[in-house]
């Protein structure tokens, strides 16, 4: 009994298996990565070096605890195969289940180091430093990650989460102890992925929603007696749907979230987070998605909506179940819909939108005709505090569901009548595609939605206005960033007959360590940018989410202007604390302005110093004098076309007035000032260090001081030029300085793509989970 009560703590209970489609996703995307890698083994590249050469320099005791790390997760997973050998009787297909993971993974390895040209793999997981050489892919990290993963579906959720983390321990000790590259690493993942997931969908795992007799058992002990319990004949990925009928007779319906629930939640979100901009879901367990949808029912009712009476909502034996009265037919399995019943269902919509709910997947299908009027249901999708976005969006889909119905002219009319001409404009930004949901019929769907806007237009007299920017990711961003980044280092090589041979060299020879010190101190500005966000508003902010916020902005600024993401995201921020738009101006100019202030002070300092002036060679081999000429048209060809253009003249009046406005923010308050540009130099100050950091790890040549004119030097030039993100100019600028101090093109062009990617290009990648963060925290829309 005491075995069995320890097992249960493990194992999860039941036997009844299931194939999940996340399995055969993993699979694939394992037999695509383990391809990659094979490629990437063939022809080892300098990144592969570099990182190599990173686990080289790290000290003794690190990569003594690594090498503990990696014999403790070897030595849990044995005892966990030895706890499923000696409970075999009750494991059901388990054992098999491991034995075809492991021999699919091991099976793996010989053929990716076979079409690797590598002969066989090391089979001996050779301790530190024992001089074995690197083979590909790492034979224990397949073994072990097949093993974890192909066991995650039998164990409880504690130890599903401990497993993942001893799969990332033991690729990150692999590489650090120095028998294994990244290349071999992610290789041996991929094969131990793609082991458990053959297992997986070969010989399933136990299912991740519950039978019918587990699901009788949470009802009983709910308290509920129920009769013909039974699966709906379609059944959602997530919640597993039951029919069932009360002691009174009454039709019932069970929704019961296990683990794919969970599962497929995550990967709604996932999903959302890369495509859409305010269409974020947060994370929630089994049981807070019960409670979420009961919480929106029971808020709808309060509103005068009709809707599917709650029954029961809890969690047992892991499994969090909600019980709802049976709905009523719906709406789009109707033959005919009256004209009444569709003034019924906006009267409704106007109601819960007054209330601030919405449905989040408004449809026919959602709505119900009964003799009581419309009764909507499924509101796992809705939310509370809705914003008048997401109510318009409601609005979008009903109109999109009903002309699919009744057709556009009736379905428009319906909603004018019941929400006034205000409310059905409102939703002309969505009338698109991409805020439909997947449910939604794609059959003619374009056209109906081209039609409803101009029905709208037409009804309300609203001229159709630009879509709403819902997609996150736009290709067209995308195309022309990296134009602008292939086309200014195209112009670079050319203008300094830049060598790459030699910049690869210097990357291949680098001192890692200090890259990595330098990639580690760049992020420090973040924290010294939000302290001159604090000094620009009169408003306390919090530190934490303004750091959050700097990252943010260096993910938007990669697509636009980064004074234009500044100032969208500084609106909506600023609003949350009572400030208005014209703040966000003012604070982004006056950001701009003592920032431009700090880096021309540095300039001109380092210059009237005599003994710290840095020697610029202005006509040197790597004709930096041409450089210098160029730079120098571009801007004159700038100031003409402000002058003759009047848009852009109109532009930099504007900007001028604004940042002649908000100097009076500062002038009101010298501690405000003195923080403004303090802090401003303060990240240039740490920018500075980062560079010379980087010169240390590549090319040592030039002191903190020289490092520090040479950014403040290309800052001050990158901020003349308005392209997203100073893509290719930042870079150039950086490389002049570096050459026009004696160093060699290459090497200075090395040094500026490093430090341009420590500090601009890799924080936009954690800005984009700042952003989900601040949109989670309502701190932005």
């Amino acid at each position: 009994m005491a075995e069995s009560r320890v097992s249960a703590r493990f194992f999860v209970k039941g036997r009844n298996l299931s194939r999940r489609p996340i399995d055969a996703i993993l699979l694939v995307v394992g037999v695509l990565v383990a391809l990659a890698c094979v490629r990437a083994a063939e022809h080892r590249g300098v990144l592969d070096d570099a990182v190599r050469h990173v686990a080289d320099d790290l000290p003794r005791w690190v990569t003594a605890l690594f090498d503990a790390t990696y014999t403790l997760g070897a030595a849990y997973v044995v005892v966990v195969v030895v706890a499923v050998v000696v409970t075999i009787p009750r494991r059901g297909v388990l054992p098999i289940t491991l034995v075809v993971a492991v021999g699919v993974a091991v099976a793996g390895t010989f053929v990716a180091s076979w079409l690797a040209g590598a002969g066989w793999p090391d089979l001996d997981p050779a301790p530190v430093r024992s001089g074995s050489a690197h083979g590909f892919p790492t034979v224990r990290v397949a073994v072990v990650t097949s093993l974890l993963l192909v066991l995650r579906p039998w164990v409880v959720l504690t130890y599903r989460r401990l497993h993942i983390l001893v799969v990332v321990l033991q690729c990150f000790a692999a590489w650090a102890i120095g028998i294994a590259g990244p290349t071999d690493v992610m290789g041996a993942l991929a094969l131990g992925i793609v082991g458990a997931g053959t297992a997986l969908v070969l010989l399933g795992s136990p299912a991740g929603h519950p039978d019918l007799q587990r699901v009788a058992g949470s009802l009983r002990r709910l308290g509920l007696d129920v009769s013909g319990l039974r699966f709906a004949d379609r059944q959602p990925w997530g919640a597993r749907i039951l029919y069932a009928d009360s002691t009174a007779g009454e039709p019932l319906l069970v929704k019961v979230y296990g683990r794919d629930a969970t599962d497929a939640h995550r990967a709604s979100r996932w999903w959302r987070i890369l495509l859409y901009r305010d269409q974020t879901e947060p994370g929630a367990t089994r049981l807070q998605l019960v409670e979420h949808e009961a919480l929106l029912t029971i808020l709808a009712e309060r509103a005068g909506v009709l809707v599917d009476d709650v029954v029961a909502a809890a969690e047992t034996d892991g499994d969090a179940v909600l019980v709802l009265g049976g709905p009523a037919p719906a709406l789009a399995d109707a033959e005919t819909i009256g004209d009444d019943t569709l003034h019924e269902v906006w009267a409704a919509v106007s109601r819960m939108h007054a209330a601030g709910i919405t449905h989040g997947e408004l449809t026919l299908a959602r709505i119900a005709a009964t003799v009581r009027g419309p009764v909507f249901s499924e509101w796992a999708s809705g939310t509370v505090a809705a914003t008048d976005a997401q109510r318009a969006r409601d609005v979008a889909v009903l109109l999109a569901s009903q002309s699919l119905a009744v057709g556009p002219e009736r379905a428009v009319d319906a909603a004018a009548a019941g929400l006034g001409a205000d409310g059905v404009a409102a939703a002309l930004p969505y009338l698109q595609r991409a805020a439909m949901p997947r449910s939604m019929p794609g059959a003619d769907l374009k056209t109906t939605l081209a039609r409803i806007g101009e029905l709208v237009s037409d009804r309300t007299g609203v001229p159709a206005p630009e879509p709403a920017e819902i997609v996150r990711i736009k290709w067209r961003n995308i195309l022309t960033t990296g134009l602008i980044l292939l086309a200014a280092y195209g112009l670079l090589s050319m203008l300094i007959e830049l060598d790459w041979v030699t910049v690869i060299d210097t990357w291949r020879n680098a001192t890692w360590s200090w890259v990595l010190i330098g990639l580690v101190v760049a992020q420090l500005t973040s924290v010294a940018d939000a302290g001159t966000a604090m000094s620009t508003v009169r408003t306390r902010l919090p530190l934490g989410p303004l750091v959050q916020l700097q990252y943010g902005v260096k993910t938007i600024g990669l697509a636009i202007s980064a004074t234009l993401g500044r100032v969208a995201l500084y609106t909506t921020f600023l609003r949350r604390f009572g400030e208005g738009p014209a703040t966000a101006v003012t604070a982004t100019a006056l950001d701009s302005l003592a920032g431009t202030v700090a880096n021309v002070v540095v300039v001109l300092v380092a210059l009237v110093v005599a003994s710290n002036t840095p020697d610029l060679d202005l006509s040197g081999p790597d004709n930096l004098d041409r450089i210098l000429l160029y730079i120098a048209v571009a801007v004159v060809l700038s100031v003409i076309a402000v002058a003759l253009v009047p848009k852009l003249r109109q532009a930099a009046v504007t900007a001028a007035r604004s940042a002649w406005d908000s100097l009076r923010v500062v002038t009101e308050s010298p501690g405000r000032a003195l923080g403004l540009f303090g802090t401003n130099l303060v990240s240039l100050m740490i920018t500075a260090v980062a560079l010379a950091c980087m010169v240390q790890g590549l090319q040592p040549s030039i002191s903190y001081g020289t490092a520090l004119f040479v950014t403040a030097a290309a800052a001050a030039f990158a901020a003349i030029i308005p392209v997203p993100g100073n893509v290719g100019v930042a870079e150039a600028a950086i490389s002049a300085c570096l050459v026009g101090l004696g160093m060699d093109s290459g090497p200075a062009f090395a040094v500026a793509v490093t430090q341009r990617i420590a500090t601009s290009y890799l924080p936009p990648v954690y800005g984009v989970w700042a952003l989900r963060w601040l949109r989670k925290q309502d701190y932005i829309d």
